[in-house]
């Protein structure tokens, strides 16, 4: 079956994406306790434990279980690669979520043998999940900007991970460091996620913009031009901050990937205004503050060598994580999991009394909700951290939490609707 460009017959399992999805918000609801608890104590400095615990809960909790759901959903649908032994997937949500529990605990609690339990836990189920991946994006053609983006993605995933294992290793003490740990720390944050999460969100909303919102196509050739540009300064601002050279250099080589991210979110802005649906939504919305907050996160970022403090860092990880990332992925979600339920569930009955419309198994009404504890986050959590508020950031941690809550209630309710026969008896 094939519908705007997806090959849907060559879809995995629903339950493969689907376990990746629903742990997501599980993920959120801890890192937003965790910040309810300990308030401004988690602002010190990003190189804290705590801070960093909390940070792997966003971005290996969440980030990182929507993004491999995603690419096990998307890679078979959107690009026509072959997943080889797509059943692994299972086992790689299951290792993925204890080497994450594991590396949390171990940044909380300072204890070697959790270090230990991370270093066999996260990188045997992400090794697995690159070979998959690799396999199946390396095969086809690159000709389209989605494939391009997705290489350039599970690489830099690649990279990211051998640079985790080894400040793993530092802080477990098993080895030192020939250059400083605050620049492996940096080359880890850039290559995890401009490249790894930034290339793929670009990728994929390439292709996803124009099918879910009725627009016009992003041009093929800007696309691919800016996907160099990232790629130009992904490696250039990694070995700058690797080589630990004059900040106006990291500064420079960020030039070109500063410039691309503001012609995507520039262009994916406009094609949004000249939707053919005008019809405003929830998901829309999250796509519209996400596009806002991209390039001014990699601003920070860039900034951050020159600021006296770290607190460029911090709106830099705040913009990007939560502005940008969340937001997106939040909306992609609400289009994504009713889709699949339908698909798989009632595709084939089509035109049969009872069969529900995609708006009935996850009512936008729920959606709209959940958007408004994620806004009421999102600026209480800016102001929180402006003002170094610890009252303040224990409200935006609780409502992080709430968030987090509520968009797992609402997908996993999607997740239970009924099939047409349970309807039909009712």
């Amino acid at each position: 079956m094939k519908m705007t460009g997806l090959s849907l017959d060559q879809a995995p399992p629903q339950d493969i994406p689907f376990r990746f999805f629903l742990s997501a918000p599980i993920f959120g609801v801890a890192a937003g306790l965790l910040l309810a608890v300990r308030g401004d104590a988690l602002i010190l400095a990003t190189i804290q434990l705590e801070t960093v615990a909390m940070v792997h809960l966003i971005t290996l909790g969440w980030l990182a279980m929507v993004m491999i759901g995603a690419f096990y959903q998307m890679v078979p649908v959107l690009v026509g690669g072959q997943v080889p032994m797509i059943r692994l997937a299972r086992l790689v949500h299951a290792a993925l979520v204890v080497g994450t529990l594991a590396l949390v605990l171990a940044l909380l609690l300072n204890t070697e043998a959790l270090f230990l339990l991370a270093a066999i836990c996260l990188p045997l189920p992400l090794l697995a999940f690159i070979a998959q991946i690799s396999i199946a994006v390396f095969s086809v053609e690159a000709d389209r900007p989605v494939v391009i983006a997705m290489r350039i993605s599970i690489v830099s995933l690649a990279a990211t991970l051998l640079l985790g294992i080894y400040l793993v290793g530092f802080l477990a003490n098993w080895w030192t460091f020939p250059v400083h740990r605050l620049a492996v720390k940096a080359g880890h944050v850039t290559v995890g996620l401009l490249g790894w999460i930034g290339c793929l969100v670009m990728g994929v909303g390439f292709h996803v913009i124009p099918m879910f919102y009725l627009t016009d196509s992003f041009p093929a050739a800007r696309a691919k031009w800016i996907l160099r540009g990232v790629m130009v300064s992904l490696t250039w601002v990694t070995v700058c901050f690797l080589a630990e050279v004059d900040t106006r250099w990291t500064i420079l080589a960020g030039i070109p990937g500063l410039s691309s991210i503001l012609l995507f979110s520039f262009g994916a802005f406009q094609m949004l205004r000249h939707r053919k649906r005008k019809i405003v939504d929830v998901t829309l919305r999250f796509w519209q503050i996400g596009l806002f907050a991209f390039p001014i996160s990699f601003g920070f970022l860039l900034l951050s060598p020159l600021s006296q403090d770290e607190m460029s860092l911090f709106l830099f990880g705040l913009l990007f994580l939560m502005g940008f990332v969340m937001a997106i992925t939040n909306g992609m979600l609400y289009k994504i999991v009713p889709f699949l339920v339908w698909f798989h569930r009632y595709s084939s009955l089509a035109g049969q009394p009872g069969v529900p419309l995609l708006k009935d198994i996850l009512p936008d009404r729920f959606a709209k909700r959940q958007w408004q504890l994620f806004i009421a986050m999102f600026v209480i959590f800016t102001a929180g951290l402006l003002l170094r508020s610890d009252t303040v950031l224990r409200l935006g941690g609780a409502l992080l939490a709430a968030s987090s809550a509520a968009l797992l209630g609402n997908l996993f309710g999607a997740t239970r609707t009924r099939r047409l026969e349970a309807t039909s008896s009712a």
